[in-house]
């Protein structure tokens, strides 16, 4: 897929999806410039972009980096992984915070 922004990430998802919150709530805290797309609330065409590249379905988040690679549904950490940043040590102690009790219950 090419993306027509050359320089910017484009990440596709809703406002009821965590994981696309939390994806963008990252990107911001690491000052990566990104445009964020509402499939629910944008043009059709976003949606249509989403299940062409996630095998037919609406799967969120889906981001397209400036080489034109996509992921669907990365966690955070791939995408900056692939854009050559890590998670802040603050997101890292959340992280296992989160795992932790997730394994206790």
């Amino acid at each position: 897929m090419e993306n027509r922004y050359p320089g910017l990430l484009i990440v596709y998802g809703h406002n009821y999806c965590m994981q696309a919150i939390a994806l963008v709530r990252i990107l911001k805290r690491h000052h990566v410039d990104h445009e964020w797309r509402d499939i629910l609330a944008g043009p059709p065409e976003w949606q249509e972009t989403v299940k062409s590249l996630a095998r037919g379905n609406l799967s969120v988040p889906t981001v397209i980096f400036p080489d034109g690679s996509v992921m669907v549904e990365p966690y955070p950490e791939q995408v900056l992984k692939k854009l050559g940043l890590e998670l802040s040590t603050f997101t890292e102690r959340l992280k296992k915070r989160l795992d932790d009790r997730l394994k206790a219950e």
